[in-house]
């Protein structure tokens, strides 16, 4: 409330301590107390997920399937009846196989088939797979049913091991490797530590790109509609922006403001001089 009762105090000062020129210090007033109104925090802004009531229902948990894309980073393992004939479709074929292994970053030791630009993955025994706009079970029953004539009943697991997401507010950006794919806005946010009292909560940007084509949505944690968002569980790539508020900027432009106030000040009392010189 630093900028809210230091405008107000200037309001009082600026009409008081110097009573001429009443209209002058009106209108100065009426503009800078509209300034500290927008500074102030509305309390009702952060609540969250309003207008719902206590009550019991069935929820749909499922989330819509990852779209593989291109710098997808997969983990694919190979099982069968055979351990050894499986063993050979998981080894690591290191960097060489046409840049399609790569370490992936904050993965530790893991190894995993990159989605080139082409869409496409270079898999052993079956060389070059396009996977561009395949889910992870799809390519899993594709790998499987193309493995039969090498393996006795395969299974294939894959894994997308690159699941990113950017989070960015006016003072802060980081991005988040995140192990389960099953993941909400909400459970992300609470990762990363929360949304700053003097963010927007009612007003989150998701911005996500499938299959070259991008989409914007607004969320409202403020809301109980949230959990009915096309945005609540995220995608892979996925960008949330979070916008501050006027108060926000306000308070990070203090030593400005005192500046502003201090000037003002002084040409206030410049003008109230002269006009008793004229006099």
């Amino acid at each position: 409330m630093y900028i809210c009762t230091k405008f107000i105090y200037f309001i009082f000062f600026s009409m008081f301590k110097y009573p001429k020129n009443k209209f002058f210090h009106w209108a100065l007033g009426v503009f800078v107390f509209s300034l500290s109104f927008q500074s102030c925090v509305n309390y009702k802004n952060q609540i969250y997920f309003q207008g719902m009531a206590d009550s019991t229902a069935k929820v749909n948990t499922q989330q819509p399937d990852l779209i593989l894309q291109r710098g997808d980073q997969l983990s694919i393992r190979v099982y069968a009846l055979d351990e050894k004939s499986a063993a050979y479709f998981n080894q690591p074929m290191g960097l060489g196989q046409g840049g399609n292994i790569a370490n992936a970053t904050g993965a530790g030791n893991l190894i995993g088939y990159l989605v080139n630009e082409s869409g496409e993955i270079e898999f052993p025994k079956l060389g070059i797979l396009n996977v561009l706009g395949y889910t992870q079970q799809q390519l899993r029953d594709t790998l499987q049913e193309k493995l039969k004539p090498y393996l006795k009943e395969p299974i294939v697991t894959v894994t997308l091991m690159n699941f990113r997401v950017t989070f960015i507010t006016a003072t802060d950006a980081n991005t988040t490797l995140i192990n389960n794919n099953k993941t909400t806005i909400l459970q992300f946010i609470g990762t990363v530590g929360g949304i700053n009292w003097l963010d927007k909560r009612d007003n989150i940007v998701v911005i996500r790109t499938i299959n070259d084509v991008r989409q914007t949505f607004r969320v409202n944690l403020t809301d109980a509609s949230v959990f009915n968002s096309p945005a609540f569980f995220l995608q892979p790539n996925d960008i949330i922006y979070v916008e501050p508020n006027s108060r926000k900027f306000l308070e990070t432009n203090v030593q400005l403001l005192s500046y502003i106030t201090t000037i003002t000040s002084a040409i206030t009392i410049a003008i109230l001089f002269v006009n008793d010189l004229i006099r």
